[in-house]
C-alpha cells in the first residue's frame, strides 16, 4: 500500500486562499481548479512548515521533512515527505430548516474516498449516487431541500457506506455538537450544481483602505475579497517520497505535530482569518493509511 497520510481541515473562521488581483467583480478571487472551478488551496506546504518550526518539540526534523528553506541561501535539499494541495469535501451552505447544511457531490466524494482507499464506497457511489441537476439526496429526512434560494426534490437513495464515511469525516469538527451535526446534516448534489454552488456561493467581503491624514477612503481604496465560508471543510494527503528509504519516523513526527491542532493557513491572518483545525484520518480508530 502506498505510504501516505490524510488530514482533513475544518476551518474556523472564513478562509482566503487567493489568486492575486483580478479584474472580474471580485478583486481577490479564490484559488480553483480550472476544470470543476471546485476550490483548492495549494501551498499548504508552507503554511505548514511555519506551524511546525514554532511548534515541534523536534524542530531538527523541519529540513528533513519540509527540505531545505529557499531563503536560506545554503544548496537546496528536498524533503522526504510531499504535500498535495488542500481540496473541497463539504460546503457550508444556508438552509432555512437546519440554519445551514454541508454539500458536496458524487465527484468529491469518489475522489475523497480514492484517497482514503475506501473502495467500496467508490463502488456505491458509482453505482446508485444518480442525481439529477433539479434533485438531492439528503442524509436527514426531507421531501425538499433549499440550499440558500435554491430549491430541489429530495431523491431517497441508500448509501449506507458512504454514510459511514460522513459520519468518520464528522471527527475533524472540533466539538461534539458539530460532530453530531454533519452525521445527519449532508446533502449531496449533482455534480454540475455543485460546482455552481461553490461559485456562487462563497463569501464576499467589502475592505477599505483608509487615508490617515484625512480619516476617509482612499480613492481606489476600495476591494472585494472571496472567502471560504466558516465551517467549510477539505483535506490533504501527505505522502512519504519515492527515494525516502530511511526516514519512517518523519511522517508520525509531523502527524504528532499538527493532528488536533489550530494552524493558520491562507492570507488575511491579522484580521482573523485563516484559522483551521487539522485532524490526522484514522487515528481514533487505529486505521491510518501511514
Amino acid at each position: 500500500m502506498e505510504e501516505k497520510q490524510v488530514f482533513l481541515l475544518y476551518a474556523e473562521t472564513q478562509v482566503h486562499a487567493g489568486t492575486g488581483f483580478e479584474t472580474g467583480v471580485v478583486d481577490l478571487p479564490i484559488q480553483r481548479e480550472r476544470t470543476t472551478k471546485f476550490p483548492v488551496i495549494q501551498g499548504i506546504k508552507g503554511a505548514l512548515r511555519a506551524y511546525f518550526r514554532v511548534n515541534s518539540k523536534d524542530k531538527g526534523k523541519e529540513i528533513e521533512i519540509f527540505g531545505s528553506d529557499p531563503e536560506s541561501g545554503e544548496e537546496t535539499k528536498p524533503g522526504n515527505l510531499n504535500f498535495s494541495e488542500a481540496k473541497i469535501l463539504l460546503f457550508p451552505v444556508r438552509n432555512p430548516d437546519k440554519l445551514f447544511v454541508w454539500v458536496t457531490c458524487p465527484l468529491v466524494l469518489v475522489r475523497f474516498a480514492k484517497a482514503v482507499d475506501e473502495e467500496e464506497v467508490i463502488k456505491e457511489i458509482e453505482e446508485r449516487a444518480k442525481i439529477d441537476y433539479d434533485k438531492c439526496l439528503p442524509l436527514f429526512d426531507a421531501r425538499k431541500v433549499y440550499l440558500e434560494e435554491i430549491k430541489l426534490e429530495a431523491v431517497d437513495i441508500d448509501l449506507p457506506k458512504t454514510r459511514r464515511l460522513i459520519a468518520k469525516i464528522s471527527r475533524c469538527a472540533p466539538i461534539d455538537y458539530l460532530k453530531n451535526k454533519i452525521k445527519s446534516d449532508v446533502v449531496i448534489v449533482n455534480d454540475t450544481l455543485f460546482s455552481e454552488i461553490v461559485q456562487s456561493m462563497t463569501e464576499v467581503v467589502p475592505r477599505i483602505r483608509i487615508n490617515r491624514e484625512t480619516k476617509t477612503v482612499e480613492e481606489g481604496g476600495l476591494w472585494y475579497e472571496e472567502y471560504l465560508p466558516q465551517d467549510t471543510v477539505m483535506y490533504f494527503v501527505v505522502r512519504k517520497s519515492y527515494y525516502n528509504n530511511m526516514k519512517d519516523s518523519l511522517m508520525e513526527t509531523f502527524k504528532s505535530t499538527v493532528h488536533g491542532n489550530l494552524v493558520n493557513i491562507g492570507g488575511k491572518e491579522t484580521v482573523g482569518k485563516g484559522m483551521v483545525w487539522i485532524y490526522a484520518w484514522g487515528d481514533e480508530d487505529g486505521d491510518s493509511q501511514s
